[in-house]
């Protein structure tokens, strides 16, 4: 099942990360891919886990897909940047994605910040989020 991906369950499971190990198996279970991301989300995961290589081959073999570019994005990344203080760029063109690809569940370990983002028209991104 195709999902919009941000970093965390990423760099979760590519360093190993224990806290949230079961949660992730199990979204990386359910949620086959492709994935979506976007280049902010792909430097993030990059410089946080050193996996560039993986992230060439998921992109080479398909897992990984990066429907858009930044530039195609620039609006939605600007409007998200300004209205939540806490938003950082990768964060940002992950809500961007959203836009776009409405019906798709976006992944990620962030509770804190991604329970606050909303869309233009001010509804949630579907998410899947561990428990709190």
């Amino acid at each position: 099942m195709r999902a919009i991906l941000d970093s965390g369950p990423l760099i979760a499971l590519w360093n190993g990360e224990q806290q949230h190990r079961s949660w992730i198996e199990q979204l990386f279970q359910r949620f086959t891919g492709p994935y979506y991301l976007t280049e902010p989300v792909l430097t993030e995961v990059a410089r946080l886990t050193g996996r560039d290589k993986l992230i060439v081959e998921g992109l080479k073999s398909g897992k990984f897909l990066v429907p858009e570019t930044m530039l195609d994005q620039l609006d939605d990344i600007g409007r998200s940047l300004e209205e939540f203080p806490h938003c950082d760029l990768a964060d940002a063109s992950v809500i961007a994605l959203s836009e776009r690809y409405r019906r798709v569940t976006v992944l990620s370990i962030d509770r804190r910040h991604f329970t606050t983002y909303r869309r233009r028209d001010g509804s949630a991104l579907p998410m899947i989020l561990p428990e709190a």
